[in-house]
């Protein structure tokens, strides 16, 4: 009971590390430690949607502290760094639901609601839309852990 319990732990803390989230964590859980697909997808998507709500809140914060930080160890010029272009057009092209929806495949689903935050977004919105993304994310990776796992084992048994 022990041994499960821990795993469920490091199944839910690695799914909060951003660019590992579900990736890592569904497929381990159920290659590695043997969990039925269902409790794997439960416990990596609640890591990952705490995580996701701690950047949501704090996405503008933590933005703001990098740019002060940024600016005081910079020489010269220290005016407001602008929001990237590239950023700003993918944003008005697929709105906040797009980008949050696949910032997961893009990059993180993490970093991706905290700058779709800061861009003004409704936390509400993009925290929703974010975990949908990793749920449907999560659906695809257990489904292709379940189907790898079984092809492996009929090549082992040959």
């Amino acid at each position: 009971m022990e041994n499960v319990l821990l795993q469920c732990i490091t199944i839910f803390f690695i799914s909060m590390v951003p660019f590992l989230e579900v990736f890592l964590t569904v497929p381990t859980a159920i290659i590695v430690f043997n969990f039925p697909p269902l409790i794997a997808l439960i416990v990596a998507i609640l890591g990952n949607a705490i995580s996701v709500l701690l950047f949501v809140f704090f996405g503008a914060e933590i933005n703001n502290l990098f740019h002060s930080v940024y600016n005081k160890f910079r020489k010269g010029d220290r005016r407001h760094v602008e929001i990237n272009p590239r950023i700003k057009r993918t944003f008005d092209r697929f709105g906040a639901t797009g980008v949050c929806f696949l910032s997961s495949i893009l990059f993180s689903s993490q970093v991706g609601a905290g700058a779709i935050t800061t861009l003004g977004a409704s936390r509400h919105k993009v925290f929703i839309w974010t975990t949908l993304g990793v749920s449907t994310l999560a659906v695809v990776m257990a489904t292709l852990s379940v189907v790898a796992e079984g092809f492996i084992s009929s090549l082992v048994k040959l």
